[in-house]
């Protein structure tokens, strides 16, 4: 039987109950440094002076962990960190998230910024392969109340060949413009249009994922086959916002990209079809309730159940499934999400607590949208794809349950694929964290199936 050792996913799991912040967010506080050895002016403020003392503290401590000694990481971890965390499993995580990235080549960037009580220290160390940031969160007693690894891509050349080309675009505000990307096919007049929104977190235009970019796979691939493409970059400055919402995580992104496909001249106005990942396939039937300008909607390892009820299922199942994980830890683990979820269902108004990682201000307006209800009511055509080897989302739950809401409608494709993991690509048997860091690219037969589904659909 195959272990899934995810003690990085547990990691990061468990540190979002101890800071707010996923990824790159930025806010005003926020101070960027090209040479970390200039911080210390002494025309600082108190306060930079201070976040200065942990840049430098955070650049040592990612350089110690490079080399592979966690020994001050675990001295300056908060008493709630060392009670969860080992140092073998915090070794161990970091084995998992450099795995196949190959030799390490420099350090890109440190970056701090303020968060409420937090002070939060982005290290980004670049290996051959891709970027790992380093998340450091240090809390008012300047102890570490939070670690979090995660991938920190390169950036994405554009695309021209025979078959396609593909252009900068930017939409929304013009003040604080979404960047994305047009995939348009050549010699195809007014081709439909997929526009591709994300699943959580935040993420650039190829939703680079580990070593792998799904969505610049989708783009290429469906370009080939006479369907243009949107992909953007998440705007991370709505989700700066101490309350921000699922409108500032997914939803207005995706109606600016709509308006944009409406008016750009280059494109079927009457074809613009969603294709959601993950948190995006959740939010698709939403999005296109909202703008009715939506010819038909994908749910790639999307899920009609709330996202909460999916997080307790994701840590059940897979500090279940890691044998490195004991009886008490894996109790005590799972008390703390329960209770956690427990208060995200009680949500009766917006607010800035964390929980789970997200304000409640963000819970409280996801609690708002009732997909199932939202689902039945859409007449135009759906298609909901699932891999049946994902871990995160899972076909005997979540696709079962999407089937058993829609059977009685003739306007849904529902499409299990083999052997596919969470990216929709082909699972390489490690049913771990690390199968993301070995390169492979979206499942050519989805790819085909969904320009067929996407071409067949009527003006």
């Amino acid at each position: 039987m195959l272990k899934r050792k995810l003690i990085a996913i547990i990691i990061l799991a468990t540190m979002i109950f101890s800071f707010v912040g996923c990824s790159d967010k930025e806010s005003t506080d926020v101070i960027k440094n090209e040479n970390v050895q200039d911080v210390d002016n002494e025309s600082q403020t108190d306060q930079k002076q201070e976040l200065s003392m942990f840049t430098g503290k955070s650049k040592d401590l990612a350089l110690q962990i490079l080399d592979g000694d966690f020994t001050e990481t675990m001295a300056l971890f908060s008493s709630e960190m060392k009670r969860l965390i080992s140092e073998d499993q915090l070794k161990q995580a970091w084995n998992l998230t450099t795995t196949d990235m190959g030799t390490f080549k420099a350090l890109r960037s440190v970056t701090e910024e303020t968060k409420d009580t937090a002070s939060l220290v982005y290290v980004i160390l670049d290996y051959d392969i891709t970027g790992i940031q380093i998340l450091f969160s240090y809390n008012a007693n300047k102890k570490l109340n939070g670690l979090w690894f995660n991938y920190a891509p390169f950036e994405t050349e554009l695309m021209d060949n025979d078959f396609f080309e593909e252009a900068n675009i930017s939409f929304g505000d013009k003040n604080n413009p979404i960047e994305g990307i047009l995939t348009l096919p050549k010699e195809v007049k007014n081709p439909p249009v997929a526009i591709l929104v994300h699943g959580s977190g935040d993420h650039d235009a190829d939703e680079s994922i580990g070593v792998n970019k799904p969505f610049r796979d989708l783009a290429y691939g469906l370009a080939n086959k006479g369907v243009a493409v949107i992909r953007y970059k998440e705007s991370s400055s709505r989700k700066a916002k101490e309350e921000y919402t699922i409108q500032d995580d997914s939803l207005y992104d995706a109606a600016e990209a709509i308006k944009y496909a409406l008016s750009c001249g280059k494109v079927d106005k009457d074809r613009i079809v969603l294709v959601g990942h993950s948190l995006g396939g959740m939010m698709a039937p939403k999005i296109a309730m909202d703008n009715i300008e939506v010819a038909g909607i994908v749910s790639l390892a999307g899920s009609p159940r709330r996202l909460e009820d999916i997080i307790l299922d994701q840590n059940s199942i897979l500090l279940q499934a890691d044998d490195s994980i004991t009886d008490l830890q894996y109790r005590l683990y799972m008390a703390r999400v329960k209770s956690e979820v427990d208060k995200v269902k009680k949500i009766k108004k917006s607010g800035s607590e964390v929980i789970l990682g997200y304000p409640a201000s963000y819970w409280y307006s996801l609690n708002q949208i009732d997909t199932p209800s939202l689902v039945k009511e859409l007449d135009i055509p759906m298609f909901i794809a699932q891999g049946n080897d994902d871990f995160q989302v899972y076909a005997d739950i979540d696709y079962v349950e999407w089937q058993g809401l829609l059977k009685d409608k003739d306007n849904v494709i529902f499409k299990l694929y083999d052997n596919l993991n969470h990216l929709f690509m082909e699972s390489n048997g490690r049913m771990d964290t690390t199968e993301y860091n070995i390169k492979g690219n979206v499942s050519q037969i989805l790819i085909e199936d969904l320009a067929k589904w996407i071409l067949s659909i009527k003006d």
